[in-house]
């Protein structure tokens, strides 16, 4: 799958999927609740929490790619070995 990290099961997990979902599920939810009355939030504070919970969710899903990714100025294989230019190519 180029262009996605996986998760532990070889799947992307949520948070390194889609971070705009997740944040838009808190949203959901939190709209939900308001709707039907169970609590009164007022719309700064829950723009607040879904905010809060798209830049959480940016921050580990930046932090989990960049654990995965090998830099150009020293590539690595999964091992940790060096990995070198094939002779002739």
């Amino acid at each position: 799958m180029t262009g996605q990290h996986n998760g532990p099961v070889g799947e992307p997990t949520l948070v390194q999927a889609e971070p705009l979902a997740v944040a838009e599920a808190v949203r959901g939810v939190l709209v939900t609740i308001v709707a039907a009355g169970w609590v009164v939030i007022p719309d700064t504070t829950i723009n607040l929490i879904v905010s809060g919970a798209a830049l959480v969710g940016s921050v580990v899903s930046t932090v989990l790619a960049r654990r995965r990714v090998t830099p150009v100025a020293d590539p690595r294989d999964d091992d940790g070995a060096t990995l070198l230019p094939i002779s002739g190519a």
